[in-house]
């Protein structure tokens, strides 16, 4: 096997180079010049060139030494970017936060504390999925989970529950909050969101309105996309309210129908961990910052 070049010596000759003084590396190391001139001929014995001119006020790089150092400082680039993209940078934890889409775009990115979890050493990765995705599987460790009942999980609080509404550009029908009807779905398009738990049908069937034999239907797979389509006035949406307040009171949209909701199904966001996750001192700090959103976020779905 191939003997590799002392590693502490690459590192003084780099930071030597690099500040063109001994004395000047050993201060930005925290040695002593001796011990950063000792490492470089180290080095230079390994290499068998000699890669500085020692002269009476200073060092130069030797032509040997200016071809090396460009080579070392781009490897010693390069594996300073490798350990920051597997996470190992200083002591900063990667968190894994699993939640669905819409959520992240509209209710946790413009909550969150970035500079309060940087003080802490803590660095977020999102995995926007729809999905329940096992903690432990999956190397999760916090999930928001959209569903009606309640995960089993050891650490579970409730976000807040869907207020779910339907909603429209402005000029798609004649006035807001109109009455369900039949002779209002023969004219309208259903911008309808597969991965909702309550859908158009539940909301027909719960105001005893027969579905359209030719009804027009609009499906895409999250919200975010869903509410893009209203806006655009191809259609009518049934949309979490929480996730087009700002669109209501810019004027983008306004609340289309006057409907009931079923009340005994109401699916809820839930912030959710599990005993192994939460041994981890960065895993309760995140989920107990997250958590204190939740009061800002009851007040505001209720409203």
């Amino acid at each position: 096997m191939r003997p590799f070049p002392p590693l502490k010596g690459i590192i003084y000759f780099e930071a030597s180079a690099r500040l063109q003084s001994f004395k000047l590396a050993a201060e930005e190391l925290f040695v002593t010049p001796g011990a950063v001139s000792h490492q470089i001929q180290t080095l230079e014995a390994f290499i068998g060139q000699k890669l500085f001119i020692r002269q009476h006020r200073g060092i130069k790089l030797t032509n040997a030494g200016i071809r090396y150092f460009n080579r070392i400082a781009l490897i010693l680039k390069d594996l300073d970017q490798a350990t920051t993209d597997i996470g190992f940078v200083t002591k900063t934890q990667k968190m894994t936060v699993s939640i669905p889409p819409t959520l992240l775009n509209k209710w946790l990115l413009p909550r969150i504390n970035y500079e309060y979890l940087s003080e802490n050493d803590i660095s977020v990765v999102f995995v926007d999925t729809i999905e329940m995705l096992d903690l432990n599987k999956e190397n999760i460790d916090i999930s928001i989970r959209y569903c009606i009942e309640k995960p089993n999980e050891k650490y579970c609080r409730l976000l807040f529950e869907e207020q779910m509404i339907a909603v429209c550009a402005p000029d798609y029908i004649d006035k807001p909050l109109i009455d369900l009807s039949q002779e209002l779905l023969a004219t309208s398009t259903l911008i309808e969101t597969t991965n909702r738990l309550i859908q158009w049908d539940l909301i027909l069937a719960n105001n005893n309105i027969k579905p359209y034999p030719n009804q027009s239907k609009v499906y895409f797979q999250n919200s975010m996309h869903a509410i893009e389509a209203a806006i655009q006035g191809i259609g009518i949406a049934f949309i979490n309210r929480f996730f087009v307040e700002s669109y209501l009171e810019q004027g983008l949209l306004v609340e289309a129908i006057d409907m009931n909701v079923i009340p005994d199904k109401i699916p809820g966001y839930y912030l959710v961990s599990n005993y192994e996750k939460m041994q981890n001192p960065a895993t309760q700090l995140l989920y107990q910052e997250i958590e204190s959103y939740i009061s800002d976020s009851i007040i505001a779905a209720a409203c």
